[in-house]
């Protein structure tokens, strides 16, 4: 009987590790809107993070997490670290800047589990309109990550649905 339950627990294992092989090592999850502002007014205000209070739905949803801003706005080194109870602990440094056009950050995770991310926008005239897109792009540890990586797009998408909707409040003045 217990040669029985520990064959099974190894195969039930194994086919964990095996799995787990052939999931993607890599997730991303893209969102975008239509903003009623111009690409560098809509740049100006999510490339300082002096701003993301207002539009971030993280810290929406802990209003009373730690924040700490440093660097200068809208320069490359300008960083925004969080720590909370709901909203775990983490920073955000911008890397790379094209005024008016696009922003590269590093996104770190601290608590509740550490990892590294990618976090860029790109901001598209559209005539009178901006097209925003924010990305987020990162690589899933081997083996819990990457299932944990299957749940990425449901578990961020709406996130990020719901801050591009606030960054649009926000420039357009409703």
């Amino acid at each position: 009987m217990i040669k029985k339950i520990l064959v099974g627990a190894l195969t039930l294992v194994g086919l964990f590790l095996i799995v787990a092989l052939f999931l993607p090592k890599k997730v991303s999850v893209t969102r975008s809107i239509i903003i009623g502002a111009g690409a560098l007014d809509v740049y100006n205000k999510v490339a300082d993070f002096n701003y993301y209070k207002q539009w971030n739905p993280w810290s929406q949803m802990e209003a009373t997490a730690k924040n700490s801003i440093s660097g200068n706005p809208k320069e490359v080194g300008h960083s925004w670290s969080w720590d909370g109870d709901k909203v775990g602990a983490g920073s955000l440094v911008i890397e790379k800047l094209e005024s008016g056009k696009s922003i590269q950050s590093k996104l770190t995770f601290t608590r509740p589990m550490q990892a590294v991310a990618s976090d860029r926008w790109l901001f598209e005239y559209q005539g009178e309109n901006t097209r925003v897109t924010w990305t987020y792009e990162g690589e899933m540890d081997y083996p819990i990550g990457r299932y944990f990586g299957l749940g990425m797009e449901g578990m961020l998408g709406p996130d990020y649905e719901k801050g591009l909707a606030n960054v649009k409040k926000m420039c357009e003045g409703n």
